[in-house]
């Protein structure tokens, strides 16, 4: 058996990975192989105690439909893939990405971290972003988003874009440390930019500038650029006459395991995000394996939204992704309750019980997030016990990281029965093939 091998399945089994050159040992047994590669995934994110929530409920029906991407990640955790992608869609709630870091973080613990994903300078764009990104600007730049569809500018691949009147300045991006507190890096940045030469220089022990130049007239082609060294950030500055910037995707070219790209645009709708062509042109470029669709709180907010209208847009969204991967796995995530004109929304019950029915009738797993965190009238509990913001639209910090901690538990039942239901014969011989790697 190879012996690197032998360390990346043991270091992934306590939450860490490392590649290093080690002197051959003796050959580990297929039994104990077999437990580092079949080894459950912990179900126990979410630890608190509010009444309203019912853990017992935080499962994912048709989670058959899971079944390829729970697969991907078994191979990955086997050492017989690379990388695992997700991309998460949705609005307001998961822009800050909170959410999204809770499933991302308990997902790189256990199959390994291949880096940060998707960002995008958001204090540029004068607005909300991640915890864990900052950016700056030495001019001005003209901010584009989905669910503004006249501004001028397009909007790409994060759901934003920034277009440069004129060709001087640059853009700053910096990452902060994740949730357990460890500099986050990388060494591998895909480009998402408009036509023309871009200047790119690494912050940290890379000092050296990366030129780019972008031919396709819409920016279609992602630029990616392979560090000398690691870095925590990027300066990018742009030599067009009117550049535009979509996003980068920063990774960790040689590390096995699961890359989560976070979309996110405040006020968007499934029906903003159809319409926007620039988006469907670039998302392709992400290679996702699983797509989590986070919507619905705008729409049920919309003057003439029907539940016949409102399927018919998430449907439009399925396919649009089934055109893209037939392969890629889709969950599809019900919104939270909260208020509007001082009371609870009903709108949104309605919403979601609609789209329940059109998940089951298409056999796509749905997480139910409504339902686990109270149902209709619960947004007066998430009120009384402050885990709503003022406007009582949006949650608290707290609130988001619960939610994002009960998604992550929901995604592992479904990957720890899907290793309980599949045959032991084959999971015994991928077991086996890993060890006579």
């Amino acid at each position: 058996m190879n012996y690197i091998l032998f360390l990346y399945l043991l270091s992934i089994s306590a939450g860490a990975i490392e590649t290093a050159n080690q002197p051959r040992a003796n050959k580990i047994s297929t039994t104990t192989i077999h437990n580092l590669v079949l080894k459950r995934l912990p179900t126990q994110r979410y630890n608190e105690s509010f009444n309203f929530i019912n853990p017992a409920k935080d499962t994912i029906t048709n989670v058959e439909g899971l079944s390829s991407f729970y697969q991907k990640l078994l191979a990955l955790r086997a050492g017989q893939r690379h990388r695992v992608n997700i991309v998460q869609i949705g609005d307001s709630h998961i822009q800050p990405d909170i959410i999204s870091r809770e499933v991302r973080a308990g997902l790189q613990d256990f199959f390994g971290d291949a880096g940060r994903g998707l960002v995008f300078p958001y204090q540029v764009a004068r607005t909300n972003g991640p915890l864990d990104i900052t950016s700056s600007t030495s001019t001005r730049w003209l901010p584009s988003k989905i669910s503004h569809q006249r501004t001028p500018a397009a909007s790409g691949i994060s759901g934003f874009g920034l277009r440069k009147i004129h060709s001087q300045g640059l853009i700053r991006l910096s990452l902060k440390p994740d949730l357990q507190a460890k500099q986050q890096s990388f060494d591998y940045i895909k480009l998402f930019v408009s036509q023309g030469s871009w200047n790119i220089r690494a912050i940290g022990k890379d000092a050296n500038t990366y030129t780019i130049d972008q031919s396709t007239p819409e920016g279609l082609e992602t630029k990616e650029i392979l560090l000398k060294d690691f870095a925590t950030g990027f300066n990018i500055s742009p030599l067009a006459s009117t550049p535009s910037f979509f996003g980068a995707s920063l990774e960790k070219r040689n590390n096995p395991g699961v890359l989560f790209h976070t979309i996110g645009v405040n006020g968007a709708r499934y029906e903003q995000y159809n319409k926007e062509p620039l988006f469907w042109k670039q998302l392709p470029a992400l290679n996702a394996d699983l797509y989590i669709l986070s919507m619905g709180t705008n729409e049920a907010f919309y003057n003439g939204m029907t539940e016949e209208i409102y399927i018919n847009q998430v449907a439009e969204t399925v396919a649009k992704i089934q055109t893209i991967d037939p392969r890629a796995s889709i969950l599809i995530t019900t919104t939270a309750e909260s208020f509007k004109n001082g009371r609870s929304n009903p709108m949104i019950e309605r919403l979601n019980l609609a789209l329940k029915f059109y998940c089951n009738k298409m056999g796509i797993p749905l997480w139910d997030l409504f339902d686990i965190t109270g149902g209709a009238g619960s947004s007066l509990a998430w009120l009384k016990n402050n885990l709503l913001q003022a406007d009582k639209i949006h949650y608290q910090q707290k609130a988001y990281s619960m939610q994002g901690a009960l998604l992550f538990d929901a995604m592992a039942k479904g990957y720890n029965e899907y290793l309980s239901t599949a045959s032991e014969p084959s999971l015994s011989k991928l077991a086996t093939k890993t060890a006579d790697r």
